[in-house]
């Protein structure tokens, strides 16, 4: 009779468990990296009895977790192309932004009027309102320049300040997984297994470290995680390396990029992380080529080639002025008279590109003709109008042709980035699915699971109750 109780005991705890456990996997239907959880049951001990082996009833082995390390790996190695492509897509897209493309406030545009003024000011040389509008339209394409590079040059600054802030968070991501593997060693139960919450929280905090840089995981029999990205070991145990972002000034030319360090938590260097994938993958591209005006990467740079088309254009324009006359002056010298100057000192480029201020002060001194004392020659300026179909401007290409290559590399950057971005949502969404159908909780077969637990509770408890009326019976037959 004893054993029947014992039986019908361990009948009632395994029951009891996997309610329980049926009830938190209902429970965290919509918690995010939450592993649906089955009890693992196994048949008691056989005992000798009467010359037979009787069995003991069920025991519960262990609580067993649905999680795919394979699955998990090729969603976090997704997930960070897709961060990567979606960080990729968002520049790309503010450079368009900046560049007003399409639009009528564009480079494209005071480049036209530029040249239209210039043609103007060729069939009028001697005309004051005329010379006007050229000065006006050359300050408004110098302004254009301008403003353009200041948004290219402050959307850099914004990519450094963002690439802070992720830094920031992966040094919480690394050091919270660090803390996971302590209390995950701290709760291994008699079965040799860390409490399931637990591995979902370390999973949660691999999901979203995985945004920010490539990860490679290695766990061992307790559950803990060694985390590795870019050839650096950034957890091991309870230990957390952290990260520093750093701009960097190349002494020769003068060029600022941007760089990681690793470190220890005492602030001792390990060395340089270089992230492969993930956010801060992207962040960096951009930062050091797309937006540096001084890449020398054989990469796309926009900040480059605008500081190029300027200091071009200037150039091209101002070795045709300097051999110009303007209505008052005599010669026989040209006064060497340039149209475009840099507002600072040093080379002209995108952010300094300037009018010469005596030409708007004084449009009379603007150098249209090619000998002096001849108001009505036109000479220099033509030229200088010609240049607006001058194949031979920069790359082979007139200057509105050399914009519109930047422009149309640009969109195609953009598309394909894209379409990679696509692909890679769409594995995402693949991955994911697959990890839901083995991981996610399906509440019409928790249901079933509850009806289940619940029929083998009572019939347990039933097992007890007969067993209690038959040891009653035999204590009354005793009296």
């Amino acid at each position: 009779m004893i054993r029947a109780l014992e039986i019908g005991k361990r009948a009632l705890l395994a029951s009891q468990r996997g309610l329980d456990v049926t009830s938190n996997n209902i429970a965290n239907v919509n918690t995010p990296s939450y592993a649906r959880q089955q009890v693992v049951l196994r048949p008691g001990e056989s005992i000798p009895v009467g010359g037979m082996m009787v069995g003991m009833g069920v025991l519960t082995s262990s609580i067993r977790q649905f999680r795919d390390h394979l699955i998990e790996r090729d969603l976090r190695n997704y997930t960070s192309s897709q961060n990567y492509y979606q960080q990729d897509a968002t520049i790309l897209q503010r450079i368009e932004q900046i560049l007003g493309e399409p639009g009528e406030q564009t480079l494209q545009t005071a480049l036209q009027r530029f040249f239209d003024a210039a043609a103007q000011l060729s069939a009028q040389p001697s005309n004051i309102a005329t010379r006007r509008l050229f000065a006006a339209r050359a300050s408004e394409l110098a302004a254009q320049f301008n403003s353009t590079a200041r948004g290219i040059e402050q959307l850099r600054n914004t990519t450094f300040e963002q690439a802070t802030t992720s830094v920031e968070r992966v040094n919480f991501l690394l050091d919270a997984i660090a803390k996971s593997n302590a209390n995950i060693h701290a709760t291994i139960d008699a079965s040799g297994q860390p409490a399931a919450s637990l591995l979902d929280q370390q999973a949660a905090l691999l999901d979203e470290l995985s945004r920010y840089i490539d990860i490679s995981i290695t766990r061992d029999a307790t559950g803990s995680i060694s985390v590795t990205s870019g050839g650096m070991m950034l957890v091991t145990s309870n230990a957390a390396l952290s990260l520093q972002v750093q701009k960097q000034l190349d002494g020769t030319t003068g060029a600022t990029t941007l760089k990681f360090i690793v470190q220890k938590p005492d602030g001792t260097t390990v060395g340089t992380f270089i992230p492969q994938n993930g956010e801060l993958a992207s962040l960096t591209k951009h930062y050091n080529e797309t937006l540096n005006p001084q890449s020398t990467s054989g990469d796309f740079s926009i900040a480059r080639e605008l500081d190029r088309f300027a200091a071009t254009f200037a150039e091209r324009v101002n070795r045709l002025a300097i051999t110009g006359f303007g209505l008052s002056d005599s010669g026989p010298v040209p006064p060497g008279r340039e149209i475009f100057i840099s507002s600072s000192p040093g080379p002209i480029t995108a952010v300094t590109l300037s009018i010469n201020p005596l030409l708007t002060s004084d449009p009379a001194t603007i150098p249209t003709s090619g000998v002096p004392n001849a108001p009505g020659n036109n000479a220099v300026i033509a030229a200088i109008a010609a240049l607006a179909t001058d194949s031979t401007f920069l790359d082979g290409t007139t200057p509105e042709g050399y914009y519109g290559i930047l422009t149309s590399r640009l969109a195609h950057l953009h598309a394909a980035t894209n379409d990679r971005l696509t692909a890679t949502k769409t594995m995402v969404e693949q991955v994911t699915t697959e990890r839901s159908s083995l991981s996610g909780v399906n509440l019409d077969e928790e249901a079933t699971n509850l009806i289940v637990y619940q029929r083998s509770f009572e019939a347990a408890a039933r097992i007890v109750t007969a067993t209690s009326e038959m040891l009653a019976t035999l204590v009354n037959l005793g009296r």
